[in-house]
């Protein structure tokens, strides 16, 4: 298996990770969720970022840069009409994940 398709199968499986993570913190059959799935649309609110943001660190042993007053702002948008929060759909959560579990990996190997 090549390094490109070696991480189009992480990225899989984060991605399932992640659906499976948010599906069970608001309690919605997982397969309600796609990358394009809004959050806000689903009902979650601050305390259920929280819940989500743990359970990933917990899974894939990673820190998400997530300030408190950045989880009450879910659904907010500004003047611009852009979300503040650091994602906003089920792929942008997915995204970072993979992100920062590129990094640990690649600190690691260091």
């Amino acid at each position: 298996m090549s390094d490109q398709q070696a991480a189009a199968a992480n990225s899989a499986v984060i991605i399932d990770d992640v659906r499976s993570i948010i599906a069970k913190s608001l309690n919605i059959p997982v397969e309600r969720l796609t990358p394009q799935t809004r959050l806000d649309e689903l009902g979650a609110e601050s305390l259920d970022v929280i819940e989500i943001v743990f359970g990933l660190e917990e899974k894939f042993d990673i820190t998400i840069p997530l300030k408190a007053e950045d989880a009450s702002r879910l659904a907010t948008t500004d003047k611009s009409g852009s979300q503040e929060m650091p994602f906003s759909t089920v792929g942008d959560v997915a995204e970072i994940v993979e992100k920062l579990v590129a990094a640990k990996t690649a600190k690691a190997a260091q």
